[in-house]
């Protein structure tokens, strides 16, 4: 019988790399009969044709119509596969707690499936939010942490009760996007070692999916700063990647922690039990509180972001801005100079 293996997210949890080396790998995936699901929910029968369905499902999710013929194509998919084929859906937007009740309830119930999640420290992911997303609306990261912890988000634990509840036959997997606790320290490999494929240590590696590539602390906190500016709204990713096309790689990476000690400790204390109960029951870790206290206890080196001063941070900007781009600006005018320096070296 045909098996159905949902890669189901986390969002901000390693999916578009994974996917990625999906893709790298394709050949030997089908010929061990893994295929992708496409956009269109029929097997990929070439690398190219094998993309990600995220707006196919995004729309889905509030169109009944539309989530009815998903379904209908994913059962005659599997229906239509080889006995012993595995079928991938792929979509970090499946971690949702709608998601397994609008498009994949009741296929559990005719097909093995197997849906497979990881999660990142909330210590980790809360920032990287912020990077993404918040900050583009004007939040400052210490107004992103009271937020998501108020929200209680990420909703891992949430979301998974209601895959298991809705499909009740799936085995669900839990795992961490922990270097030390992945298999060789790599979300890819560990990917497949879950579903069972041999990683073909002969393919070339899958291209780099800087997606959401770091910036440098003090260049995000002028775009903060200055949001409307930049960006039209949280998911307006423009400007931003004009400014990446222009910024050294020494700009791209994460220049000081984000957090400052009381913050990652405020953090863990208010997903602790719902971490325990993910690491115990969805994990099955024999010893979750050290797992916990390993890889979710953070500790805050040198001087972080969330603790330094309007003078300090807008000192480095400074500073960037003058290396990179040879412009020289004081602090009030130092946004509109970033902008227009962006905006005049996309059109020379």
């Amino acid at each position: 019988m045909s098996h159905l293996i949902v890669h189901a997210g986390f969002p901000k949890c390693g999916s578009t790399a994974t996917f990625a080396g999906l893709q790298a790998h394709f050949d030997a995936l089908s010929a061990q009969k893994f295929q992708i699901l496409n956009r269109s929910f029929v097997p990929s029968s070439t690398r190219q044709q094998a993309q990600p369905p995220l707006w196919e499902l995004e729309s889905a999710m509030t169109n009944p119509p539309e989530a009815k013929l998903i379904k209908e194509k994913i059962l005659s998919a599997l229906e239509n596969a080889d006995q012993d084929a595995s079928l991938i859906l792929s979509s970090e937007n499946l971690a949702n707690k709608n998601a397994p009740n609008r498009l994949l309830r009741g296929i559990d119930e005719k097909f093995p499936v197997t849906a497979i999640f990881y999660m990142r420290p909330q210590a980790d992911w809360i920032p990287s939010a912020w990077k993404q997303w918040d900050m583009r609306e004007g939040l400052t990261l210490r107004e992103t942490v009271d937020k998501y912890i108020e929200l209680n988000r990420p909703a891992y634990l949430s979301i998974l009760r209601a895959w298991q509840e809705t499909m009740p036959n799936a085995r669900i997997i839990l795992r961490p996007l922990v270097s030390a606790e992945l298999i060789e320290g790599d979300p890819i490999r560990d990917f497949y070692h879950q579903i069972g494929a041999a990683f073909d240590t002969s393919a070339p590696p899958p291209p780099k999916t800087n997606v959401n590539p770091s910036i440098d602390h003090a260049l995000l906190h002028l775009m903060m700063r200055s949001h409307a500016l930049f960006f039209s709204g949280r998911h307006d990713s423009s400007f931003m990647a004009r400014l990446l096309k222009h910024l050294p790689d020494t700009y791209k990476r994460t220049n000081a922690s984000m957090l400052s000690q009381a913050t990652c400790s405020t953090i863990y204390d208010s997903y602790h039990a719902e971490n325990l109960t993910l690491a115990t029951e969805y994990m099955k870790l024999e010893d979750p509180q050290g797992f916990l206290n390993r890889h979710f206890h953070r500790v805050a080196n040198g001087d972080p972001y969330e603790t330094m001063s309007e003078d300090q941070v807008m000192a480095r900007a400074q500073k960037i801005i003058l290396e990179v781009f040879g412009v020289k600006a004081p602090p009030e005018k130092l946004a509109q100079a970033l902008y227009d320096s962006v905006q005049t070296r996309d059109t020379v």
